[in-house]
Formats: C-alpha cells, structure tokens, sequence
C-alpha cells in the first residue's frame, strides 16, 4: 500500500468503527413530558395481617422526559374500609423496565404504612403497565398495628 493511500485507509477503518460503535448504542429511553393519570389494573391488596383488597384507586401527577415521576395526587376506594394517601407528593420513576414510587404512605384504621414501592413496567412511552408485588412497608404510627405490610397493585399508566 502506497504512503499515501496507507493513512486514508487508517482514517477510513476508524471512522467506520465509530459509526459502528454509535449505532450500536442503546438510546436513552426518552418519555414525553406532561401529565399522567394511572388507574388500578385489578385489585390492590394491602396485608398487615388482615388482607384488605382495594378495588379502585387512581394516580395522578407529572411524568418528566428521563422517567422521573412527581404522584401530587391519589386515590384508593372499594376497601371495605377507608383507606387515605398519605404524604403526597411522592417521587418515583420508570427507568429500563423498573419502576418506582418513594415515599409511598397509606392510612387505615388508624395504621399508618410507608416506603418505597418497587416494581416492573412494560412499555417504552405512555401508555405502559408498572406492577408492583408483594412489598413491604413499614409502620410509620398507630397503636396495636402490625409492624409491616404488604402492598401488590397494577397500575395501568396514562398520558394525562
């Protein structure tokens, strides 16, 4: 190989790999930004000893373009007993499949639970279904409560 066509070569196999290595990436998961509504997909079941199955329950705030989700509002009805949200906002995120709600609170019968929620979705942009199944949640106040619970719900999640 001539000198000359020697270095074209080399560039040329370079900027070749480059491309390579570029298409070749994973894009970051982009969502579109705004508002959100997630309703109950099925029956939300709270267990502190006694299994309490909620039949409605509605999520509502902003969806940010990296995933990052702010819950200003909620909803939990059909329980047999009143259930309340607690502690609003809570903060969470669809991120690669995995899904969470921070600061997760809840009030029933005098029994106070929170934490953290963590979960799977499917889907790449609204709409997408996160499911979250049998997690724990502390005691946060309440007398003669169970010291945990567990929570499992599906929520269906909606451009607004």
């Amino acid at each position: 190989m001539s000198r000359i066509k020697k270095p074209a070569a080399i560039a040329s196999i370079t900027a070749a790999a480059a491309v390579a290595v570029a298409m070749t990436a994973t894009p970051a998961l982009a969502w579109t930004a705004g508002g959100f509504t997630a309703t109950l997909n099925g029956p939300m079941v709270i267990n502190a000893g006694v299994s309490v199955s909620c039949t409605s329950s509605t999520l509502s705030g902003t969806i940010a373009s990296d995933g990052t989700l702010s819950i200003t509002s909620a909803s939990v009805g059909g329980c047999g007993v009143t259930v309340t949200p607690k502690n609003l906002p809570w903060s969470g995120k669809l991120d690669n499949g995995a899904a969470s709600i921070n600061n997760f609170a809840m009030e029933a019968t005098g029994c106070t639970y929170g934490g953290n929620l963590n979960g799977s979705f499917t889907g790449t942009d609204l709409p997408v279904t996160a499911t979250f199944a049998n997690q724990t949640v502390n005691k946060t106040s309440g007398w003669l409560c169970p010291g945990s619970a567990t929570v499992t719900a599906t929520y269906d999640f909606a451009a607004a």
